[in-house]
């Protein structure tokens, strides 16, 4: 049975899904680059009040504080990352659940749509590039997080690759029962 509607349905949530992966992976990582290097300044200098009155002692109670928000903002790069790892999988998760023979025409609108998703992907990875090339304070934290900025960067190579794989699985069909 072939629902038209649900075919479109169905690979435009893959291709939006996919652009919203590389978009949002790349925004929140630079937007975490600009966190980190505002913490690598403000939480030092914190820590380092100390003493603000006899037996009130600032540095110790911010230190318990910060100390884990530390850790959690200088490992997001990392998180980035396997978000968009995961983000992938999971549209090709999608791709595999409601796959379903489909019509020609459908087949060349996949098409159409994977191109608009290198097109996508190519001036995510430009503007992503633009910043991971500066010689500022924001270029050091970005080319310091490799599995991120690799997969922004390379991003529409990968998405060229997933998409294929995401048409092969959703455009396979389900076995006929006998």
């Amino acid at each position: 049975m072939n629902n038209k509607k649900a075919q479109l349905q169905n690979i435009t949530t893959i291709i939006l899904g996919l652009i919203l992966v590389v978009g949002l992976v790349a925004g929140g990582t630079i937007a975490w680059g600009i966190v980190k290097i505002g913490a690598d300044e403000i939480i030092p200098e914190i820590n380092s009040i100390g003493e603000i009155a006899p037996g009130i002692n600032i540095s110790e109670h911010t230190e318990r504080v910060l100390t884990p928000v530390s850790i959690l903002i200088d490992n997001l790069g990392l998180i980035m990352g396997l978000l968009y790892i995961v983000g992938i999988i999971g549209i090709l998760g999608y791709a595999y659940i409601f796959r379903e023979s489909v019509n020609g025409w459908v087949i060349f609108l996949f098409v159409i749509a994977v191109l608009l998703i290198v097109v996508s992907a190519i001036a995510v990875s430009n503007m992503y590039e633009e910043f991971y090339l500066t010689q500022d304070d924001l270029g050091e934290v970005l080319r310091s997080e490799s599995l991120a900025s690799y997969l922004i960067i390379y991003s529409p190579t990968i998405l060229s690759i997933v998409a294929f794989i995401a048409g092969i699985i959703l455009f396979t069909g389900k076995e006929e029962p006998f």
